[in-house]
């Protein structure tokens, strides 16, 4: 389900910026960083934060502590910027 539609962003891609371990982001605009992109209208900033908080929670009932979110933020960032650059062409898309 899309969340953010400034940024057109998905519950699962917010999701996945929470690490196996509840290591990721703690804020919206952390989530934002994470993805590459930054808030626009504010509007999706509460469910954001509750995905996140959710998915945390999930993640503390499997492991004790958390390594380190700037670590796991890092990737994010860098990902989000390098996809940023592809666009997929529509046969492409067709083709997967």
């Amino acid at each position: 389900m899309i969340v953010c539609s400034c940024n057109v962003l998905s519950c699962r891609q917010i999701r996945g910026t929470v690490g196996p371990d509840g290591s990721g982001p703690r804020t919206a605009g952390e989530a934002y960083d994470c993805l590459g992109c930054s808030p626009d209208c504010g509007r999706c900033a509460r469910e954001v934060r509750a995905i996140l908080a959710e998915a945390r929670a999930a993640c503390a009932s499997q492991c004790d502590s958390c390594a380190s979110r700037d670590i796991e933020c890092a990737v994010h960032v860098s990902v989000g910027r390098i996809l940023e650059g592809i666009t997929i062409s529509e046969d492409a898309a067709q083709a997967a």
